[in-house]
């Protein structure tokens, strides 16, 4: 069961799984903030590096940029809400608090998600967006409230400094021979870092971060070929194809579901 719904800068999707294996869906990142409520099922959320768990009534935000994936530590039935938004679709006192956050993640409680999936779920759901877009505020209220993220492990210290250099040089061509030499390790050992902690490789996260970050200044306005040089593609035909394989829309075009 899925149910999609747009609400003055939100994107809203409700989905149903039946889980059989640990991966949920693919790794990605956004270039807007991602809300991720359970409604049922027990999940852990890797983002850079660090994990987190979540179980039925919590909601993490996760702020922009910032690569991660989600799996299953159990099968059976998953129900989860998915929220994108940019911090323009948040009231003026929320903006600037939001925009401090960073690489921060908070994890919070909300009692009333069953309520929110009944109103999207419901045929007149057109009629009670006012009332679920008070919702989302009020969840992101409640964001602002939470004391802290509660990490479940660390991030490994090389791993952390080799993302740490990417977002430095991430308008920059950076090759594996770079990430090698700035941790003196060998390629094959920086890759299998990557496959063990990010279940990726240093090349598809560079790529994805790379996309982001371009999504990120398109939606702000920013032409998408001025956008695709200042991350490092000098042929835009080659970030145009890109971009459209891994958002499904031209750049032109950015609004997606989430």
């Amino acid at each position: 069961m899925d149910t999609h719904m747009e609400i003055d800068g939100f994107a809203l999707a409700y989905k149903e799984n039946c889980i059989d294996c640990r991966v949920l869906w693919e790794n990605h990142c956004h270039a807007q903030f991602e809300m991720l409520a359970v409604l049922e099922g027990d999940i852990r959320i890797m983002v850079e590096g660090k994990t987190y768990r979540l179980s039925s009534g919590q909601v993490a935000v996760i702020p922009p940029l910032l690569y991660h994936t989600v799996t299953a530590n159990k099968q059976g039935t998953y129900r989860r809400l998915t929220v994108l938004f940019d911090l323009s679709a948040l009231p003026a006192p929320l903006q600037p608090l939001f925009a401090s956050k960073g690489t921060e993640l908070s994890i919070f409680f909300y009692n009333h998600l069953e309520n929110l999936k009944h109103l999207l779920s419901d045929p007149n759901a057109t009629f009670y967006a006012p009332l679920v877009k008070s919702k989302m505020v009020e969840m992101l209220y409640r964001d602002i409230q939470a004391k802290e993220s509660h990490p479940k492990s660390e991030v490994d210290a090389c791993l952390a400094e080799l993302l740490s250099y990417i977002d430095r040089h991430l308008c920059e061509k950076i090759l594996l021979d770079d990430l090698a030499a700035h941790t003196a390790r060998s390629k094959s050992s920086v890759c299998h870092l990557f496959a063990e902690q990010m279940n990726t490789s240093p090349k598809q996260y560079i790529l994805q971060k790379k996309l982001a970050l371009a999504d990120q200044w398109i939606r702000g306005g920013m032409p998408s070929t001025l956008a695709a040089m200042r991350v490092g593609y000098e042929n835009y035909s080659n970030f145009y194809r890109l971009y459209r394989n891994h958002f499904g829309a031209s750049p032109a075009k950015p609004t997606r579901d989430p």
